[in-house]
């Protein structure tokens, strides 16, 4: 139930874009195909325990929520993904809700039927046109803050993000080596044609299935 918000700032912005769990799923499909485990407390098994088997985790177990376990406030993050499940399934009327939805798999038997909510805000009928200097100089401040020891540097939402686009529009896209075969082989089964060479020449012989 992730939730996202962005707030421009002039030539800046504010962009927040969040899981309400402990790591997105994706995250953890990404170890499967890498044959790697997860941290603990990412996930659980299907008895509610911790796990850190990916294939665990995503057939039959499930995510933490925000925090984690109840000593660490995880009941902090499943409410606020019940809130954001409240606002984009129980509203609209005829979305799928909690275990209703379907798995994450592309073996489901049914369309997932997900929900959606889009909260619109005109900052000027609250202050004007004073919102997005505010909000510059906010940023500014919270970027100006002395960082921890070992840190370069105090980053809000979204920073990050934006360095990876101007490193990917410079560089290209990365790829694990694992993720570029499970995508080659996603390719060749949908019988996409003219793959670039750094695809068409890696071995699939021991590709993780895609199937999660």
């Amino acid at each position: 139930n992730p939730i996202s918000c962005y707030c421009p700032a002039g030539e800046d912005s504010f962009q927040l874009d969040m899981a309400t769990t402990t790591v997105p799923v994706g995250k953890v499909e990404v170890c499967h195909r890498k044959q790697q485990e997860v941290p603990l407390g990412w996930g659980v098994d299907a008895n509610g325990l911790p796990s850190q088997d990916p294939e665990e985790i995503i057939m039959r177990g499930g995510l933490n929520p925000l925090g984690g376990p109840e000593e660490l406030a995880g009941y902090k993050g499943y409410g606020l993904g019940m809130l954001v499940e409240i606002l984009t399934a129980v509203l609209p009327g005829d979305a799928a809700v909690g275990p209703d939805v379907p798995p994450w798999l592309t073996t489901r038997l049914k369309p997932n039927n997900y929900g959606h909510c889009f909260i619109v805000i005109d900052p000027r009928a609250f202050c004007g046109d004073k919102f997005q200097v505010r909000l510059l100089n906010y940023i500014q401040c919270m970027r100006g803050l002395s960082p921890a020891d070992g840190q370069e540097s105090v980053l809000i939402p979204g920073d990050n993000e934006k360095r990876e686009e101007a490193q990917v529009a410079e560089m290209g896209v990365r790829l694990n080596q694992s993720v570029a075969v499970a995508l080659k082989v996603l390719c060749q089964r949908l019988d996409v044609m003219d793959l670039p060479v750094e695809l068409a020449t890696l071995d699939t012989s021991n590709a993780v299935a895609c199937g999660l």
